[in-house]
């Protein structure tokens, strides 16, 4: 995308920008509600209705919080938290990509932004002190040692923007060479879908608006990483800003909210099949860790076999090109002699 668009699109994309931000925070807990109501009817366990995770946000808003000697650090995590998962939902395309020409951020500042996020939901637990914190920690740890499992799919997306790789990879079929871009994206679906389970001591430590913050927050993370997942496995259904009018744009991204919607159904189903497998949560977590890995070093595998680099392949042309000359000679030195 090295072409330029006319100043127009920019402000005609900002309104856009800030809907996609305030659909995806704002369909974050229907999405947690849809989980939990399917994985309830999936395992014969009761469970709260969709809306009802959005009901438990709003009274716990209205609740006074809870004193302490930590409650002014539990306080700032929560609202760290609640900020850099929002960011990160903006940061993240949903529906439409960037507008040529505007900055856009790569797929590891996304992934930094959100994995802070996490290890900052962490942060009232590790102040709760005993076998609490020992958890915490290690869920800290876990979730830090993300980046380090997500490196084979960084190196997929290469040093660009994210919203730049999408459009580069936008008309790729998903069975032929799209299916190593399917791959990073059930590696980067795995974050959310083999995630370390909520303890209830953790949230036992708050209340009132920090409790309603954490939640949100969490739901925000696991649905920018949802998002993130379903962008790069199918990035044809996003709205793709070109030199063109402005109109097809403006039905593209129509049309492409209303799939969107239709993903996040797919997306909570498989997560609800998922979560029905239960594992300690030491073991969740390496086989969330080496799921994610392997799945990018085998889409880099075979992303690297159906496109070689292009000084391979120049120096395979040219190399051809040599054998082809010198063959040529050989044959026209064998025509000259009697």
């Amino acid at each position: 995308m090295t072409h330029s668009l006319p100043l127009g699109w920019a402000f005609l994309f900002l309104p856009f920008a800030m809907l996609q931000t305030l659909a995806m925070v704002m369909a974050a807990p229907w999405l947690t509600g849809l989980i939990g109501r399917v994985s309830g009817r999936l395992s014969g366990v009761s469970s709260f209705p969709v809306m009802g995770r959005w009901q438990d946000i709003g009274h716990q808003f209205r609740r006074p919080r809870l004193g302490g000697g930590a409650g002014t650090l539990r306080a700032l995590a929560c609202a760290g938290a609640l900020v850099l998962a929002v960011l990160g939902c903006g940061l993240t395309p949903a529906f439409t990509l960037v507008v040529p020409g505007l900055p856009a951020p790569g797929l590891l500042l996304i992934c930094c932004v959100l994995v802070l996020a996490l290890v900052l939901l962490n942060v009232p637990c590790v102040l709760g002190g005993g076998l609490g914190a020992v958890q915490g920690a290690r869920a800290m740890l876990g979730t830090l040692l993300l980046l380090p499992a997500l490196v084979p799919v960084f190196l997929l997306c290469g040093a660009r923007d994210f919203s730049d790789f999408l459009a580069t990879v936008h008309g790729l079929s998903p069975v032929t060479d799209g299916a190593p871009y399917v791959l990073a994206g059930v590696a980067l679906f795995l974050v959310p879908a083999l995630a370390w389970p909520v303890q209830d001591h953790q949230l036992a430590l708050l209340a009132g608006p920090e409790r309603a913050m954490w939640l949100w927050a969490a739901d925000c993370v696991q649905m920018a990483w949802v998002v993130l997942a379903l962008d790069m496995a199918w990035p044809g259904v996003l709205a793709l800003p070109d030199d063109g009018a402005m109109e097809p744009w403006l039905s593209q991204c129509i049309a492409d909210f209303a799939i969107w919607g239709g993903k996040l159904l797919f997306a909570a189903l498989l997560l609800a099949f998922v979560r029905l497998v239960v594992l300690p949560p030491l073991r969740l977590a390496r086989v969330r860790l080496v799921s994610i890995f392997l799945l990018g070093v085998l889409a880099l595998q075979v992303t690297w076999s159906a496109h070689p680099p292009q000084d391979m392949r120049e120096a395979g042309t040219a190399s051809a090109t040599v054998q082809e000359g010198a063959q040529a000679a050989t044959t026209g030195v064998e025509d000259m002699s009697p």
